[in-house]
């Protein structure tokens, strides 16, 4: 006789997640990123296949009428998220400095960062318009619903013809979070060693165990707790801008412009603008 999983107590996404971490962790503890780099080949695949899905979705959909109304297309009172997600972005991309270490050809570094940068510009750019005028059902308003799309695009409903290319796209989702999860977690790992405590990407099994356990229990507690990934997103870009987009550039600046004596007036407004607009992101996502 079996037991269900809604008698067990387990959630379905509690119970997806534990397996996803099960598979994934031991990759996370890996010295190198060179089998993590030829490992996500099949994260790329995935991407793609999100994108086509989210292509096909907006095809079935079409242009729904309200999506082209001025309260539609102008909406102030998100601005504050869109910085927040913009911000992780760029903080995300700029970790691409902790993979090219482990580039088999450094010397195809910057033609290979400028195909990252143009296909990811595409792959954001492309979903977010494709969702907001061609909504799925025409219904815009699941796609501001935080119960809903605040998970993710894949929740929405879709068309019942849609039905297979949607399993399809989830499917995706969870092969893509097995390659891509043991590559973040490896990023946070090699830069705070090498930045804070041992300066080595791996100073060895105890020490990175250690942080891929906390880090890991991090990422699982979000899911238990059903936290919008797009909450997520927006505050962890909003603190992660704040200190490595708006602070730590213009402080070093600043000490460096001390220390040269050319810290003049002018310089200081302009420290302090930037570091204000970095308070004022964060200071946007609780609103």
């Amino acid at each position: 006789m079996g037991v269900s999983l809604p008698a067990a107590g387990i959630d379905p996404a509690t119970l997806t997640a534990l397996i996803v971490l099960a598979l994934v962790f031991p990759l996370a503890n890996l010295p190198t990123m060179r089998l993590l780099a030829r490992f996500n080949t099949l994260g790329v695949l995935c991407v793609l296949l999100i994108l086509a899905f989210s292509v096909a979705s907006a095809a079935a959909a079409g242009v729904a009428p309200a999506a082209l109304e001025a309260d539609a297309l102008a909406r102030p009172s998100e601005a504050g998220s869109t910085l927040g997600i913009f911000a992780l972005s760029f903080f995300i991309h700029n970790c691409i400095i902790t993979i090219f270490r482990a580039a088999a050809h450094p010397a195809q570094n910057q033609r290979n960062l400028t195909t990252a940068y143009s296909i990811t510009w595409v792959c954001y750019a492309g979903m977010g318009v494709l969702a907001g005028l061609c909504p799925p059902l025409g219904n815009l308003a699941a796609l501001r619903d935080t119960e809903i799309a605040g998970h993710s695009f894949l929740q929405v409903p879709q068309p019942g013809a849609m039905a297979g290319a949607l399993l399809a796209a989830r499917v995706a989702v969870v092969l893509q979070c097995v390659t891509v999860y043991p590559v973040l977690l490896y990023i946070v790992r090699a830069q705070f060693f090498t930045a804070f405590i041992y300066r080595k990407a791996y100073p060895g099994p105890l020490p990175v165990l250690l942080l891929s356990c906390l880090l890991a229990g991090c990422t699982t507690l979000v899911t238990v707790l059903r936290i919008p990934i797009a909450t997520v997103l927006r505050f962890v870009g909003a603190i992660a801008a704040l200190v490595c987009v708006y602070s730590l550039p213009v402080l070093v600046h600043a000490i460096e412009s001390r220390r040269l004596k050319t810290l003049t007036p002018l310089r200081i407004v302009l420290i302090v603008v930037i570091l204000g607009f970095g308070v004022f992101s964060l200071v946007e996502q609780f609103a």
